[in-house]
């Protein structure tokens, strides 16, 4: 604690910590916050609470750093709280659905889509309430790509009113896509490197973009002194991506050792969405291609994951959820658990969804973890996910959630009071 410590604004968790920085929980913990901020995060037996701060905890309380997707579109057009299909009906569903993401534990987030940059403002003017946004603009794909849905409309049509996708075809309408992003609000891009198994018109083998293309988007994406994430799901795309220069891999179905290879020595992160890649097959009412293509996703995936953790190459928890009824946002934390399904400790799983999707979020140093000095993006949880990460599949369980100190979430279980 330090002196200009102000009473008033000092709110302390009290419970099992796991602080995503080592890889065993302090398990008679202690986090005091000042304002924004954590002062302190440590045994409670060495913490000094002031005699009227704000205490918080709940039987078998564990505290730890808010939950990040890494992956997600936040367009309303697949959830439970839709109104309509207008743009302004979508819009307003987002915003609902964002309270959500808040009450899973998702106090921040990588988005693409079209919303993102004005969600991100209202959300840091107070306007709104939900998790930090990284902005990443529409997800850019070629024509036939997996952004290819409505075949009936050109292609300025389609990138007119689609909310998830940019369509571009050859190396000056690249650097025209890239730059559109950059001028509507994006803070990094994401690309189709191949098809996926939801693509209308595509196989997942397929690669998406040429040699060419992939230098410009690369080329114009660095020189905004940002990076380029790629859906990748077949290999041959997934290949040919990561040796154009390609910083960040989605999904990453079906690598092999030397993808696993160019990433280790390239330093390319992957990011998950394996509860989707894992559990497709068994979803309800999803359109005949997708179900075709599904068959077979859960082998390659656990087998990329594998391979992926033997190489030693950072992972970051997405979902790819939309808060439809597959994939609902009160069930976000099964991604902890479906990375546990392929080798990963259930500590693995938890920096993946804490400090390495900051890093991610280029934010590592103010969030992502439970230490001094850090924003106060933190959860309390009821149970032990390092004993039972399921735990956190539910977001019954999340009984508290603060994003910059402030309580966004709050369930009668909490107590107060030493």
């Amino acid at each position: 604690m330090t002196e200009e410590a102000n009473v008033d604004t000092i709110k302390v968790l009290l419970g099992r910590i796991i602080d995503s920085v080592g890889d065993e929980a302090i398990e008679d913990g202690a986090v005091i916050l000042n304002g924004e901020r954590i002062c302190y995060a440590g045994p409670r037996a060495q913490a000094a609470i002031p005699s009227n701060a704000q205490v918080y905890t709940c039987d078998d309380a564990t505290i730890m750093a808010g939950f990040i997707d890494a992956h997600i579109h936040l367009v309303g057009s697949e959830s439970v709280h839709k109104s309509g299909d207008t743009p302004y009906d979508l819009l307003l569903t987002t915003v609902r659905d964002l309270c959500d993401l808040v009450d899973a534990g998702v106090t921040g987030v990588r988005d693409m889509s079209a919303f993102g940059r004005p969600l991100r403002d209202a959300i840091n003017m107070g306007n709104i309430k939900g998790p930090r946004i990284m902005v990443g603009g529409k997800v850019l794909s070629m024509s036939s790509g997996h952004c290819d849905f409505e075949v009936t409309k050109t292609v300025d049509q389609c990138n007119a009113e689609d909310l998830t996708g940019f369509m571009m075809d050859g190396p000056e309408a690249c650097y025209k896509g890239v730059r559109q992003q950059f001028r509507e609000g994006a803070e990094f891009i994401k690309i189709c490197a191949t098809g996926g198994v939801s693509s209308a018109i595509d196989d997942y083998n397929d690669q998406e973009f040429s040699e060419e293309e992939l230098k410009v988007i690369i080329g114009e994406t660095h020189r905004h002194n940002t990076y380029v994430t790629a859906h990748c799901t077949g290999t041959a795309g997934t290949k040919a991506a990561l040796k154009a220069g390609i910083d960040c891999v989605e999904h990453g179905v079906m690598l092999d050792e030397e993808c696993c290879e160019i990433m280790r020595k390239n330093h390319v992160p992957l990011v998950t969405t394996l509860s989707v890649s894992l559990g497709i097959s068994e979803m309800k009412n999803l359109p005949p291609h997708m179900m075709r293509k599904a068959q077979g996703v859960k082998e390659h995936a656990m087998r990329s994951y594998q391979l992926a953790r033997q190489f030693g190459i950072m992972v970051a928890l997405g979902t790819d959820y939309s808060n439809s009824p597959n994939t609902p946002f009160h069930g976000i934390g099964r991604e902890f658990y479906s990375l546990t399904r392929c080798g990963y400790t259930p500590m693995e799983a938890i920096k993946a969804g804490t400090i390495n999707g900051a890093k991610l979020m280029k934010r590592e140093k103010e969030i992502g973890t439970v230490e001094k000095g850090k924003l106060a993006d933190l959860v309390l949880v009821q149970g032990d996910p390092l004993q039972d990460i399921r735990v956190l599949e539910n977001a019954d369980n999340v009984k508290m959630v603060l994003i910059g100190g402030t309580i966004q979430k709050q369930m009668h279980e909490v107590r107060h009071g030493l």
